[in-house]
């Protein structure tokens, strides 16, 4: 049995509002916003098995019993079967007042005897209407290709166990250790439909994405196999500085709290309680993780020891086989201006979507809190051109050859005058948040659209007058406006005894500001918050567009000033 039409999109929806939703203030009215968080899951350590990695398998199976019982259970009542979405006919477009973030005015007419299509794209975990939904309607409504819905193994087994749900079951993965499972899975697919890529939206489900694909055999006509080191972030700086010979920042994974310390006295790490304001620090992070989750800035070793002490053993959130984090990863401290780069790959030709330029702050004991996200033009002379060349050679050198991915780094001014560029991580993923208003009124497109290009671009099916052409699209992108995402931080904790409504009209009313959102737990009294300590614990969002910068600028200083007494608290 194969879904098709709105039915799997219908229940992708029901999906999504088990997970954290926002609540927007906007024009006056409150409506509510699907708010997703990805982590990730489980990889190896060696750069020789790495490089493996592009034709071969990753996981440790051994850890998969429980998962293998549970697909036996399953597969007695509820089959995995390809969940199809068909493309709509339309006569119509979007409307000129409709919002950039979705599609769903996009036609109101149906052909439903319209011709099966040879084009479609797989989309994995595709729940937040800002991402997956927003790219499976376009991929339909725009690119006349179909949809193939699959949930990853994480997502999969989190509705069945946790919130105890099994109308998810048939859209789960085949089992990718099995031959036949895919066979059958594959059989059910129309002859004539040719697979053009896959898109993941989690960070849970990247490595089923790449088995996937390289069971369907995919690669490397339209995927990139599979690697670990494009989610260990050991292994990517590893591959990054030897394949690639790019700068990194030194590193070292680390077993034991010994073995930590010791690199860290190379790094030149204080002993406690001594040394100058401007000695080195060091970065303790998990080696996979997101959005600055554990990641901690140490100053000496009392610090150090804390860190490793949380990370290690610690769960590995996005892992099907319940993974513990075995390593602890010690980097030398990198300081300069971190840059995001979503980039967009075609067999090889690399584009970049959007550069954005965090301004992230200390604050609340933690180091690297998100205040905002700008959007800044790619294309000039000096940093910006520097940090996405750097982007484009870390892509080759991990082999990204297809598709979406969000990197960042951070750039160094030097004595010198010249500007060193180290590599942060990359995902193989969108940026995570709801970029889609502000690049396209200063970009004029989007990452999600320049993937259905980079995928789809082909004569035959692009006859729709909203499809991007891949050929069209500049190698780097110039901004005709200044754009901002302002990230609500809390400087408060305890329980909510007010709400400062004045301030949030404030807020609303500065010129600069489109776009306001406040999440539904913190928006009644009684209610905890606590101090922000990372982009989770936030409390909304702003975005700011303006052409004139010296009413932007003035704006974003207000707007972060203002965001801080929102909230009041017992």
């Amino acid at each position: 049995m194969i879904v098709t039409d709105d039915a799997i999109l219908i229940r992708w929806a029901i999906f999504s509002l088990m997970l954290t939703s926002a609540t927007t203030i906007y024009g006056g009215s409150w409506t509510r916003q699907t708010r997703l968080f990805r982590r990730p899951n489980k990889s190896t350590h060696s750069l020789t098995s790495a490089l493996y990695m592009r034709g071969g398998g990753e996981r440790d199976n051994g850890g998969d019993n429980a998962m293998r019982e549970l697909r036996k259970e399953w597969s007695k009542d509820f089959p995995a079967t390809p969940s199809i979405s068909w493309p709509v006919a339309t006569d119509m477009v979007l409307r000129d007042d409709s919002t950039p973030s979705t599609l769903g005015d996009v036609g109101n007419h149906f052909n439903h005897e319209i011709d099966r299509p040879t084009k479609a794209i797989i989309v994995m975990d595709g729940f937040s209407p800002y991402h997956g939904q927003y790219l499976s309607h376009a991929a339909r409504y725009i690119y006349g290709a179909a949809v193939i819905h699959v949930l990853s193994d994480f997502i999969t087994r989190y509705l069945y166990q946790v919130q105890d749900q099994t109308d998810h079951l048939t859209s789960r993965l085949p089992d990718l250790d099995k031959r036949s499972d895919v066979d059958v899975w594959s059989s059910l697919l129309p002859s004539s439909m040719e697979i053009c890529g896959i898109y993941c939206e989690s960070d849970s489900g990247l490595e089923d994405a790449e088995r996937l694909g390289l069971a369907l055999g995919l690669y490397p006509h339209c995927h990139d196999g599979l690697n670990s080191a494009r989610r260990d972030k050991f292994l990517m700086n590893q591959m990054v500085s030897e394949v690639g010979g790019l700068d990194v920042v030194k590193q070292k994974s680390c077993r034991t709290l010994d073995e930590a310390e010791e690199f860290a006295r190379e790094l030149g790490l204080n002993e406690d309680g001594g040394g100058e304001s401007s000695s080195p620090l060091v970065v303790v992070k998990p080696l996979r993780g997101v959005a600055s989750d554990d990641v901690h800035l140490c100053s000496n070793f009392t610090t150090l020891r804390k860190a490793f002490s949380k990370i290690i053993n610690s769960s590995v959130f996005g892992s099907p086989i319940a993974a513990k984090h075995e390593q602890v990863l010690v980097e030398e401290f990198a300081l300069g201006v971190e840059y995001a780069v979503d980039v967009v790959c075609r067999d090889g030709e690399r584009k970049v979507a959007a550069l954005w330029r965090y301004d992230k702050r200390a604050v609340n004991g933690a180091p690297f809190v998100y205040f905002g996200t700008e959007l800044i033009s790619a294309d000039k002379e000096g940093v910006e051109t520097a940090v996405c060349n750097y982007v484009f050679d870390a892509l080759e050198a991990l082999g990204v050859r297809w598709g979406l991915s969000h990197v960042e780094v951070i750039a160094t001014s030097q004595e010198t005058g010249k500007i060193r560029i180290r590599l942060v991580e990359v995902n193989c993923r969108q940026h995570n948040t709801d970029f889609i208003p502000l690049t396209n009124a200063c970009v004029g497109y989007n990452a999600l659209d320049l993937t259905l290009a980079a995928y789809l671009d082909v004569n035959s099916i692009n006859k729709h007058s909203q499809a991007l052409h891949w050929d069209s699209i500049p190698k780097l992108p110039t901004t005709n406006a200044c754009a901002a995402i302002v990230h609500f931080v809390s400087l408060v904790e305890g329980n909510i005894t007010r709400i400062r409504f004045d301030i949030l009209q404030e807020i609303s009313d500065l010129p600069s500001v489109m776009d306001v959102h406040i999440y539904p737990q913190f928006m009644e009294v009684g209610k905890p918050i606590q101090k922000t300590i990372d982009i989770r614990t936030d409390t909304g969002w702003a975005h700011l567009l303006n052409n004139d910068e010296e009413e932007f600028r003035r704006d974003y200083a207000r707007l972060i000033e203002l965001m801080t007494y929102v909230f009041e608290t017992s």
